[in-house]
């Protein structure tokens, strides 16, 4: 099939296709086609010769690369096969990994899981205020690199600020790692250190997704990766959410102003949303007074109203089994689990659903951030498994030895990393010498008595046969605390095959960025955030209550940055209500449900972080959220359940 084939010429989606200009822009609100436009602009790449390799599609997620190379491949598209869409930060990781690379950086591409921070936290306490103050120090750690603060002029790091990253950058070296926020800065200072790096002139033609999502060190990193290729980016800043990195929507809005000459194309027309949402939608994104160029999104009449429900339920409990017996009927009256996403921004709202709709045999997954490791057992087989394909993998190491101590037993390993450093040792050799008695440390005979509990656990992994027996035997089936690990490490085995190094990778990156499948025979629970470029004919957003959603600026923040922070949060919404979708063919009306309760428990209020109107005893009362009244006359009056 030609790439122009049933596409208008006077359309949009051709004018994005067909476009030679070597910069382009393309503003496209939710649901109006842009994944179709940019399939075919790279179909019209590959049949005008293009050379595949030469490609590089940016996508948010995984997911979406696999759907762009499915695209291709029912096109008959030539070439397609060797196309290889990737996000970003896999990019990153695949290219710091290469030797060269290591050889110029000085740094091992190996991310710490969420739950191994903590040993680096516990480490550095001592000399940097204790665990609250580490945690705040890394944090403007990393986002002084999101933002390339360090490049700008002015920019004076203070002295606590430096003698902490000097400590950091230590324990990161000395145990072979990276912070997951340092990915993409240390793949930055690569391209930018080095003007004559192969990977500046590999491709000719970069295709950038969701580009508004991207902080100003990914937009550098595409910059460098350009200098002999065109470049093509597509977002929207109505849908910019991802603050908390650094993304911000000045990033899309800006770029049209730095690449001048640049064709600048929109497309609006909304074919994924039944009218009412997509007139529900355009009220509440109106509300948002930054936009500096307002849009509105075009109601496509074919798809038909749909159906909206806004329901108030009295507690956080009876809200939950509300969602529960919906999604029950749903399913009994025989609409598919897979149609149904449930969205949740927290998981003291959507890990009750989840387990409720799992106690009445729904098929239901959670994709709350690295969710597969929420326990602590989890935590601990998963470092096991990183061990056994890699002895030396010294973050896991240093987990698993102090994880049951709630310093973990940081004095302890201050004397034997003193002592790795000077003699070369690893962690791991130096272990062993202390077991055996050819070594001795004071104070470390719990540390070795935890590293010969290891030592033995992985002596029964290694005389199994088999990475899969492997997996039968540290994550059965049955064991409800290692169940969403364990699914997912059967599906990665399925996918890469018995290569253990291979199997890690995959399985680490499908767990510190977890993908979302667009097809899936399960109910899916996630936060607003996750849903993006998602969607199912019924929708249900839960927990729509003021000081969650939107949360609170606190009173010390400047006014100009606290409307900011409200209007992201209405774009996040804005995301979340766009996600149903309307199949009138297939009778699938699209069917949106927006849930909120007037009270929870004081206590989950507080670990969720809601900010709550008053408490009456043990209850916190909740008020329905701002943007509920901002969905317009087209939004129908909330009921009482």
């Amino acid at each position: 099939m030609p790439w122009f084939d049933n596409i208008p010429i006077q359309s949009p989606a051709y004018q994005i296709a067909a476009s030679t200009n070597p910069r382009i822009r393309v503003v496209a609100g939710p649901g109006t086609g842009k994944s179709f436009a940019m399939k075919r602009r790279v179909a019209r790449l590959l049949e005008e010769q293009v050379d595949p390799t030469e490609i590089l599609p940016v996508t948010f997620t995984r997911v979406a690369a696999e759907d762009l190379h499915r695209e291709l491949v029912g096109m008959g598209v030539p070439g397609c096969n060797e196309l290889n869409g990737v996000t970003l930060h896999s990019l990153a990781l695949k290219t710091l990994m290469r030797n060269h690379v290591l050889e110029a950086t000085g740094r091992t591409a190996r991310p710490l899981n969420d739950f191994e921070v903590k040993a680096l936290v516990c480490d550095l306490k001592d000399d940097h205020g204790g665990k609250r103050a580490v945690a705040k120090l890394q944090q403007a750690y990393e986002a002084a690199w999101a933002r390339l603060q360090h490049q700008q002029p002015g920019y004076v790091q203070s002295r606590e600020d430096a003698a902490f990253a000097a400590d950091l950058l230590e324990w990161m070296t000395f145990h072979e790692a990276m912070l997951i926020g340092e990915v993409i800065p240390q793949f930055h200072e690569y391209l930018r250190s080095n003007p004559g790096a192969p990977e500046r002139q590999e491709y000719t033609q970069i295709l950038v997704d969701e580009y508004q999502d991207l902080n100003r060190a990914e937009q550098a990193v595409i910059e460098l990766l350009s200098d002999r290729a065109d470049v093509c980016i597509v977002g929207d800043d109505d849908q910019s959410i991802y603050s908390f990195k650094h993304a911000h929507p000045e990033g899309i809005r800006d770029w049209i102003t730095t690449n001048g000459g640049a064709d600048d194309l929109q497309l609006s027309e909304c074919r994924r949303c039944p009218t009412t949402v997509v007139e529900m939608a355009n009220s509440l994104i109106s509300h948002n007074r930054l936009r500096l160029v307002p849009r509105m999104l075009a109601p496509l009449p074919a798809n038909g109203r749909g159906e909206v429900r806004i329901l108030q339920f009295e507690q956080l409990a009876n809200e939950v089994a509300g969602i529960s017996e919906i999604v029950q009927t749903m399913v009994g009256n025989g609409t598919p689990p897979g149609d149904i996403l449930i969205l949740a921004q927290r998981g003291a709202i959507g890990t009750p659903i989840y387990e409720s709709l799992q106690g009445h045999n729904v098929p239901v997954r959670s994709y709350y951030a690295e969710s597969e490791l929420d326990s602590v057992d989890a935590q601990r087989r998963f470092a096991i498994l990183k061990l056994l394909v890699n002895r030396e993998d010294r973050v896991a190491l240093r987990w698993l030895i102090g994880y049951s101590n709630a310093d973990f037993f940081s004095s302890g390993y201050r004397r034997i990393r003193e002592h790795c450093e000077l003699s070369g040792l690893s962690p791991w050799q130096a272990l062993e010498q202390l077991s055996s008695g050819a070594l001795k440390i004071p104070h470390t005979r719990r540390i070795v008595s935890e590293f010969d509990k290891i030592v033995d656990e992985l002596n029964v992994l290694e005389n199994l046969p088999s990475l899969e027996d492997v997996i039968e035997f540290l994550l059965p089936a049955g064991d409800d605390s290692v169940r969403d690990l364990r699914d997912l490490a059967m599906q990665v085995l399925g996918e890469v095959g018995e290569n253990r190094d291979d199997w890690l990778f995959q399985l680490l990156q499908a767990i510190s960025r977890p993908e979302v499948p667009s097809e899936i025979q399960d109910v899916r629970i996630m936060s607003l955030h996750k849903s993006k470029g998602l969607s199912a004919p019924v929708t249900i957003v839960a927990g729509c209550v003021e000081g969650l959603l939107p949360q609170q600026p606190s009173p010390q923040t400047p006014l100009a940055e606290a409307a900011a922070m409200i209007e992201e949060q209405r774009r996040l919404f804005f995301v979340a209500i766009t996600r149903v979708k309307s199949v009138p063919e297939a009778e699938k009306p699209g069917t949106l449900i927006l849930t909120y309760s007037r009270q929870m428990p004081v206590a989950d209020a507080m670990r969720a972080n809601i900010a709550f109107a008053g408490r009456s005893g043990t209850l916190a009362r909740l008020n329905a959220s701002r943007f509920i009244r901002e969905l317009g006359p087209h939004a129908p009056p909330p009921a009482r359940r």
